[in-house]
């Protein structure tokens, strides 16, 4: 009788603390909103877990990077835009300059506006961006793109490096347009001897000029065409960031969050299932106490 007794209270309450942790279990993962409160309940799904949950935070990353590309490509249109723009007024000068109805006055007048609009060609070349940083010079950033010597000669002076940004696990977008892209030394030497034809009154050289002119407006509009490109991959990589981050959240939600329906019904029913335990228990140690005094 005794160690029947003992056996009942064993196990009555072995039944009861387990009732009890599986309700404390799931109140606790109700108050999370987890599936999981420890990765040792399901090894397997706490490791899925953890690759989603990594996987998204590349996403992010990635779509940092595509931020920071578009700021700097949103500056070199910007820059390229008016460099553009510079060359066909440019062209548009040089056409009219070669008309040998002008005077030689109406010719100095062009050759000074070409000079001015070679200085601003030159300095659009070493923009800056916000951190300061010269956006046409490669990696040496902290260098001007071009310089111009004592003499008037302009000089190159970054290196040819192309800045690469991750915008996925297997894909990079190059960021940077070199200033060797846009002009070469002899592009503006080619402006230079342009203003000296114009001042020359030389009508039969600025005509023979225009060709070349037309072939630097060309390679300006080229890498312009170049940057759009990027700009349209970064665009498009952006909306494959985005649909990815939708699956991997969904994906997330479906192993790693509770099913708060089930989970308060399973609560329901532990509950339930406790309280009846713990009344039986009474009712039996009572029962078993009066037999005893009896």
């Amino acid at each position: 009788m005794r160690v029947s007794t003992n056996q009942f209270y064993r196990v009555n309450t072995e039944q009861m603390q387990t009732t009890q942790s599986k309700v404390a279990e799931m109140q606790a993962k109700l108050g999370t909103g987890k599936q999981l409160l420890h990765p040792s309940e399901d090894p397997g799904k706490a490791n899925l877990i953890s690759d989603l949950q990594s996987s998204k935070a590349r996403q992010e990353t990635y779509s940092k990077n595509v931020d920071a590309a578009q700021t700097r490509l949103t500056a070199e249109e910007t820059v390229l835009t008016s460099m553009t723009q510079i060359m066909q007024r440019v062209t548009e000068l040089t056409i009219q300059g070669g008309n040998d109805t002008l005077a030689p006055e109406d010719r100095e007048v062009i050759a000074t506006e070409i000079q001015a609009l070679r200085g601003e060609l030159l300095n659009l070349t070493n923009t800056q961006d916000l951190n300061g940083n010269y956006i046409f010079s490669g990696n040496k950033v902290e260098q001007p793109a071009f310089v111009e010597t004592p003499e008037g000669k302009v000089e190159y002076k970054g290196d040819y490096g192309r800045m690469q940004v991750n915008v996925s696990d297997v894909r990079q977008v190059s960021l940077n347009t070199l200033g060797p892209d846009l002009f070469s030394t002899e592009d503006f030497a080619v402006l230079d001897d342009l203003v000296s034809k114009l001042r020359g009154d030389q009508g039969e050289g600025i005509r023979s000029s225009l060709d070349t002119i037309k072939e630097i407006s060309d390679k300006l509009t080229n890498s312009y065409g170049a940057m759009a490109g990027r700009v349209t991959a970064l665009e498009v990589q952006r909306s494959v960031i985005e649909d990815t981050t939708l699956r991997l959240d969904e994906l997330l939600s479906r192993e790693a969050d509770l099913d708060y329906a089930t989970a308060v019904t399973e609560l329901t029913q532990e509950s339930v299932a406790l309280q009846a335990l713990q009344a039986s228990f009474m009712k039996v140690t009572q029962l078993s106490l009066f037999n005893f005094i009896r």
